[in-house]
């Protein structure tokens, strides 16, 4: 009688709990487990598993009411062994819903069944996933799913022996976008390149998001490299068609390496070099890209170590009046001799210097070093010509541009009078308001502007009246050849001379090496001439012995007996 008001008390508490609970016992056939008997199944059980098993059934025929392909017999045999195991999880086709399943042995050998409804966790879970492994903006897979995925696709084009392409895939200007037409419009641009790379979806091309402004999409199952190409070619011509430009790498699996990690490198490297290249371009890894950018990796690691310790110098190449043959004033040029690589000219350095942002602590150091050497000049020599300084557009486009120049000028007690500021074609590519605005206030607090390389770039006459310009330089491409017998080199640098002269702004000729091209460009009256015909870039010390009166201090190709 105890023992039943036990079993009875016993289930009237299991029959209160709101969690499905269900207790069963061990049947053996002989010393072997046959089966479960069940002593008790309390009613959340029952409605949970939508039938109306009852105290003394088979623990066998609830089995396969949950879910027949889990091997629950097993589990309950090694729970009552005392093997505790994590829960189950399954979906079960039946209810409709996700169950999980755990059990416990007790002390006197029983087995006890817990059963949950887990289908609001299973799909928080998943909503969770998605939001961590998808991106929200273009709807595609995010990196986080490539890095899960990639080593599986090696694995089996590998086990297959194909080939599988990986192809970055860069928005050009991206940066450029979002600073003058608002981040909605480079939003904008990333949807629709969504849209265009799931056009291409399908079981061999999947499209990820993979950066800001960067795709990565993997072609498989590829039998040949010109498959992958092939793929690569259509996907760069579909952007073309919709208008957006793009920059794309590719590097094969298995051809340029096994590694992931390698993969994604040279692609990126490809990336890179088509960007170099002018943009827009699609480009396949080849092993000298490789050896290219582990060259200019080089040369920006030892480039740190020259600004940490003012390893670069500092030359200044003369410019003379046509008319007076008389010094008008020095360009200053920067040089750098790595004891290394030898002498590294700054058409190889400065673009790269640009590039990776040592062109700021670069340029301030020019600045200050011609600030410097002009305050000597005027103070030994009574020196009244100009110093002329390049400044790069990214310097330009830095907020303490102005502050920074001024502060350098009133450090050295200079006028800007005597200070020209060279800006290169670059400034109209982007940021071309803010760049007038900040050339303006230059202008205004009394230095000369100067338009260098003009004819080489972005530069017309629109842009000419835009910019508040004091001087213009002529490019050497077109001197070089401007004595050539078909004149027409000759009759584009006369108008340019003649235009830009009634615009009431000067022309420096760069370049000039002979004395044919000199009578040529005094013929147009070409106000300033600066070339090695006249005086080639030289160190501080002689510039100074030249402007002490030493006439042969001076290097040209009219006194080569000096050079």
């Amino acid at each position: 009688m105890k023992i039943l008001m036990n079993q009875l008390d016993l289930s009237s508490i299991l029959d209160a709990f709101s969690s499905p609970v269900m207790v069963a016992k061990p049947v053996y056939d002989g010393s072997k487990l046959a089966d479960f008997e069940i002593l008790h199944i309390n009613e959340a059980f029952k409605k949970s598993i939508k039938h109306s098993i009852c105290s003394g059934h088979s623990f066998l025929e609830i089995r396969d009411i949950l879910n027949a392909d889990i091997p629950w017999f097993d589990i309950a045999e090694k729970t009552i062994n005392g093997i505790n195991l994590e829960p189950v999880t399954y979906y079960s086709e039946q209810l409709h819903c996700w169950m999980r399943v755990q059990m416990r042995g007790t002390s006197d050998g029983l087995l006890v069944v817990n059963i949950e409804d887990v289908t609001e966790e299973k799909n928080h879970a998943q909503k969770l996933k998605k939001t961590a492994y998808h991106d929200f903006m273009t709807g595609l897979p995010n990196r986080n799913q490539f890095n899960e995925e990639f080593p599986a696709f090696l694995m089996k084009a590998e086990f297959n022996s194909t080939k599988v392409g990986v192809l970055i895939v860069d928005i050009d200007n991206m940066k450029y976008i979002n600073d003058s037409k608002g981040h909605s419009a480079g939003d904008k641009i990333l949807i629709d390149a969504a849209k265009v790379l799931s056009q291409f979806k399908n079981s061999n091309i999947i499209a990820y998001k993979h950066g800001d402004d960067e795709f990565l999409v993997i072609i498989q199952n590829a039998n040949a490299v010109d498959t992958i190409i092939n793929s690569c070619d259509a996907i760069f011509e579909a952007f073309q068609l919709n208008n957006i430009n793009v920059s794309c790498g590719l590097s094969v699996f298995p051809d340029d390496s096994k590694d992931e990690n390698d993969l994604l490198r040279y692609s990126d490297i490809a990336v890179h070099c088509a960007k170099k290249q002018g943009k827009n371009q699609f480009q396949a890894f080849v092993p000298e890209m490789q050896k290219t950018f582990i060259q200019k990796l080089s040369i920006q690691n030892k480039m740190t170590q020259a600004v940490l310790e003012s390893k670069f110098k500092q030359v200044y190449q003369p410019q003379f009046d046509v008319k007076s043959n008389t010094l008008r004033g020095f360009e200053a040029l920067i040089r750098w001799h790595d004891e290394e690589l030898g002498d590294i000219p700054p058409s190889v350095f400065i673009p790269m210097a640009e590039e990776c942002g040592l062109i700021i602590p670069i340029g301030n150091w020019v600045i200050n070093t011609a600030f410097s050497t002009l305050k000597q000049w005027q103070t030994k020599y009574d020196f009244k010509g100009i110093i002329s300084i390049n400044l790069s557009p990214i310097q330009l486009k830095q907020p303490s541009i102005i502050d920074d120049i001024k502060n350098c000028l009133d450090k050295y007690q200079l006028s800007p009078n005597f200070v020209e500021i060279e800006i290169t074609e670059g400034i109209m590519i982007d940021s071309m308001e803010d760049a007038i605005s900040k050339m303006k206030t230059l202008k205004d607090m009394g230095f000369k502007i100067s338009l260098d390389d003009f004819g080489t770039g972005y530069s017309s006459l629109s842009y000419l009246q835009m910019l508040p310009l004091d001087t213009l330089k002529i490019d050497k491409s077109f001197i070089n050849d401007i004595t050539s017998k078909d004149g027409i080199q000759a009759n584009i640098t006369n108008s340019i001379i003649m235009m830009v002269s009634q615009m009431g702004l000067d022309t420096i000729a760069e370049g000039v090496e002979h004395d044919e091209q000199y009578e040529l460009l005094k013929k147009f009256n070409c106000h300033i001439i600066q070339g090695f015909l006249c005086g080639k870039p030289m160190t501080e010390e002689r510039c100074s012995a030249y402007l002490s009166g030493n006439q042969a201090a001076l290097i040209s190709l009219q006194n080569p007996e000096q050079d």
